[in-house]
């Protein structure tokens, strides 16, 4: 199973990449929205985790694209920070399947990875 995890903070990028391989997941780093959408056209992915607060592209923008475009067809994990209903709501209204909190409990961030993996 590939993930392709999008964040813009290069060390989370990477404990998030860490954790998920020592588990025995193949993951796709991205720094920004753009790179993801780069990544999606030419790599098969299972399932992304995305941050919200990213430049260009946030998340929920890049939610919105690929639900327009890929009609939902990849789970995605949204995490952020801001874990206001709001935020949420509409991380979950625009398809996200699942959003976690940062700090990440990676504990949690598992749990989801399983349950939406294939």
């Amino acid at each position: 199973m590939k993930i392709l995890i999008v964040d813009d903070d290069k060390m989370l990028l990477e404990a998030i990449s860490h954790n998920l391989k020592g588990v025995g997941y193949d993951t796709v780093l991205a720094e920004n929205g753009y790179e993801a959408l780069d990544i999606i056209n030419k790599v098969k992915v299972d399932l992304i985790i995305s941050d919200v607060m990213m430049p260009n592209i946030s998340g929920l923008g890049l939610l919105s694209l690929l639900k327009q475009f890929y009609f939902n067809n990849i789970p995605i994990i949204i995490i952020s920070s801001l874990d206001k209903a709001d935020v949420v709501l509409h991380s979950i209204g625009l398809g996200a399947v699942d959003f976690v909190s940062k700090p990440i409990n990676f504990k949690k961030l598992l749990q989801q990875v399983k349950k939406y993996a294939k």
